[in-house]
This record gives C-alpha cells, structure tokens and sequence, in this order.
C-alpha cells in the first residue's frame, strides 16, 4: 500500500527545496514567505490564526515569526487580552514581500514547466482541498 503522508511529506521537501532555492536572493524562505503572505492578508493577525490559515503548528509560526521579526519585517503587539499577540507588517516586511514575488513566480513557472499546466494546476487544487479537508486530526 502507498503511503500518502510519506509521499505528501517528500513532495513538500522537494517543492520546498526548489522554492528555497529561488528564494535565496530575496533572504526568506518559502516558509518565511507563506508566513509573511498571510500577515498581509490579515492584518492584524493573530499568531494562532495564522496557524489556523497555513494549517501549520504554532512552534513552526512561532519560529518563523521570530526570524521576521529579527529581520524587522513585522512587529508584534498585544491583542485584546494577554493572550494575543496580533502581527503586523513593516514598510521593510512589504518591500522584503514585493521583492520576493518575481522569484516566486519564477519557481511557480519552473514547477509548472516540470509538471506540466494541467498536471500543476490539478495539483494545486488537490493540494489545498486535501489541506482543507483534514485539517482537523482525526479522532481515533
């Protein structure tokens, strides 16, 4: 039997890899980058909400907010009760964002080159539905 997550998890290193590498000059990482997304989309965003969206674990947001942060892309302030931080986006964050965009989309078009249109297209959309889908750990 073909194990989904294995093979989930081995695509995400490579796609991660590639992405990384195109990346480089911009001084972020795919993961950064996502992260960094979501914060301009939402902000002020909560931390956990921006787990919630990426379907990533607070320790992952939390680590990847912590190097924007000292890269002085984003600042933090407190949320409407101690228990929130609520994330927002410097002037150095969003040039750092539009900067970084020409190289992912370079490495949108080489993925999309290898898989060929359809083959990307199809699994971006099952990548996100699948996401989406079980988000949720099942219950045992």
């Amino acid at each position: 039997m073909e194990c989904l997550c294995g093979n989930v998890r081995m695509a995400a290193r490579a796609l991660t890899a590639v992405y990384d590498e195109f990346l480089a000059p911009s001084g972020l990482t795919a993961n950064q980058l996502a992260v960094l997304w979501c914060v301009i989309a939402r902000e002020p965003v909560a931390m956990r909400e921006v787990a919630a969206v990426l379907v990533m674990d607070k320790t992952t947001v939390s680590r990847n907010l912590a190097g924007l942060l000292e890269l002085g892309f984003i600042v933090c302030r407190p949320g409407p009760d101690a228990r929130v931080k609520l994330v927002s986006c410097t002037a150095k964050g969003r040039k750092a964002f539009a900067d970084a965009m020409p190289r992912w989309k370079k490495a949108q078009v080489w993925v999309e080159r290898k898989l060929g249109s359809a083959a990307f297209a199809k699994t971006v959309s099952q990548a996100r539905r699948l996401a989406r889908s079980i988000a949720e750990p099942a219950a045992q």
